[in-house]
């Protein structure tokens, strides 16, 4: 009797265990897969400012379990390779140029185009062709504003002495205590320089109409292994960007917050950028063809292989 007794209780236990753990696993959502995200410091990365401010990842179940934010592709392309960054945003430049280092990477969303300005000191430049013969900066070869740089050379008939590279925030210091002359820099250092009595004299969209942004990269090993992670995060950056397009101003509180500027500039510098969730490969291909074109990257990569749509359609 006591063996039955045993035995029906032995019964009942695995049957509570079982439910439990059916329960458990059935509950579980499929995106609690943890996700380490990287950003730039600037305000090409306002939609996931606004993520991080509202807790939006958390809610629809993006585990979110570091934030590094990076100021040059440098330090991007580093935390990728030590797996301390998974996905996150960057410009089309840094991607690539993390392509060519062999750090795998997929593009699989878009966030704007354009988003950089000339700036200049308007006690030595009044106008373009006063740029001739100047050195001008850039963060360095792979970027966009690298690439402005040369455009500009050709669009305007301009021939710089030079071409410097050196980090965003060094320029922005440069260029407020009179050792830069010139520079073409990410948003919203050029608004933050005018407020301390620069001037920007040209949108990256009048030398560039077309010009690629930033995107949303992704491995992918991570990518295969969470894809509905990867979708979640997808959608909701891009419900972001819709947002900025109807109305840019709801941003600036979270853009100010993270960037350490005043409401007024991060404003000015969100509504200067061009917002786009259209992912164009032609685009991005043309970017890959320009840079190999001119000895930046060693190969001159598919666009379309880099490229992955997540997104229901």
């Amino acid at each position: 009797m006591m063996r039955r007794n045993t035995g029906i209780m032995l019964v009942t236990i695995v049957a509570i265990i079982t439910i439990m753990l059916t329960t458990y696993l059935t509950t579980q959502s499929p995106t609690q897969a943890s996700v380490s995200l990287g950003v730039e410091f600037n305000a090409h990365a306002t939609p996931f400012f606004v993520l991080f401010d509202e807790k939006s990842f958390e809610e629809n179940n993006v585990n979110v379990t570091k934030t590094l934010l990076f100021r040059t592709g440098m330090e991007l392309a580093a935390g990728v390779a030590r797996g301390d960054v998974i996905a996150g945003q960057a410009c089309l430049g840094p991607i690539i140029m993390m392509v060519d280092k062999g750090i795998p990477i997929k593009i699989i969303g878009k966030v704007h185009d354009g988003g950089f300005a000339l700036v200049v000191n308007p006690n030595v430049i009044k106008d373009l062709k006063d740029l001739s013969g100047q050195i001008i900066y850039t963060p360095g070869p792979g970027t966009q504003s690298y690439f402005l740089a040369l455009k500009m050379q050709e669009k305007y008939n301009l021939s710089f002495s030079e071409i410097k590279s050196l980090p965003p925030q060094e320029i922005l210091a440069g260029l407020i205590g009179g050792s830069i002359t010139a520079a073409i820099l990410p948003k919203p250092y050029p608004e933050v320089a005018e407020s301390y009595g620069l001037k920007i004299l040209l949108e990256g969209a009048d030398v560039w109409p077309d010009m690629p942004g930033s995107y949303i990269f992704v491995t992918p090993e991570y990518l295969e292994k969470n894809p509905q992670v990867v979708r979640q995060i997808v959608k909701l950056v891009e419900s972001e960007v819709h947002k900025l397009l109807s109305d840019p101003s709801y941003a600036a509180a979270s853009v100010a917050r993270w960037l350490g500027i005043s409401e007024d500039v991060a404003i000015k510098a969100i509504q200067s950028i061009q917002w786009s969730t259209e992912l164009d490969v032609q685009q991005i291909q043309e970017y890959i063809d320009f840079l190999y074109s001119n000895g930046v990257i060693r190969e001159r990569y598919d666009a379309s292989s880099l490229v992955v749509e997540v997104q229901d359609t």
